[in-house]
């Protein structure tokens, strides 16, 4: 069984930086403004330190074409 693990966004607030989390998260956490949770962070891998690996062994519309894989263009 595979658990999904949601994905925050960084954003600053003043001198600090915050994780936006979903509000469905909240929700079904019942979270309220001033809780303190225990999060285990790991930043995701950027695409573009990813593609730079890649130089020489897939060309970059190959790699374009394999991240839009799967998306519907309508």
């Amino acid at each position: 069984m595979m658990t999904s693990m949601p994905i925050f966004k960084v954003r600053r607030s003043g001198n600090s930086l915050v994780l936006v989390l979903p509000s469905e998260l909240a929700r079904s956490m019942k979270l309220r403004e001033g809780d303190k949770v225990l999060a285990t962070i790991e930043k995701l891998p950027d695409i573009m330190d990813f593609a730079g690996k890649l130089k020489g062994i897939i060309t970059a519309d190959e790699l374009n074409e394999l991240t839009n894989e799967g998306e519907d263009l309508d």
